[in-house]
């Protein structure tokens, strides 16, 4: 009895899972997938694992530029001097754009990737948090 109940959890849990990952895809590269309802950012816990951000628990999003960010504030992966985490990208003292996150959580949520993607993810997301 035991045993078909723990079965029928796992079922329900990968029925979940697999419920997921149906939705639509709206833009995806090497850093971030972006869903109809989510975003995943790749890399974003150490030494591994993804970071997801269901749209609806995003409080404000902005989009800085380098000058906005001294040395000690940004990282290539984790947390500098500042409250914002920041997923793996060894190019972030190169990049023009971020885009910071507060959703509901400490720290912020940080973002980055090829300059163009960022402007094109920063717009898909605020236009679905409108």
């Amino acid at each position: 009895m035991m045993l078909r109940i723990l079965t029928l959890i796992f079922c329900l849990s990968l029925s979940k899972l697999v419920s997921l990952e149906d939705k639509e895809i709206l833009f995806k590269n090497s850093y971030v997938t972006c869903y109809t309802d989510r975003l995943v950012i790749a890399y974003y816990y150490f030494p591994f694992g993804d970071k997801t951000i269901q749209y609806k628990n995003i409080r404000s999003m902005k989009l800085l530029g380098k000058n906005d960010f001294n040395f000690f504030q940004i990282k290539s992966w984790g947390m500098g001097l500042s409250p914002i985490w920041w997923h793996l990208d060894m190019h972030r003292a190169w990049r023009q754009h971020f885009i910071i996150f507060d959703a509901n959580q400490w720290p912020k949520i940080g973002l980055t990737m090829n300059d163009n993607d960022t402007l094109t993810v920063y717009y898909l997301i605020k236009k679905t948090l409108i």
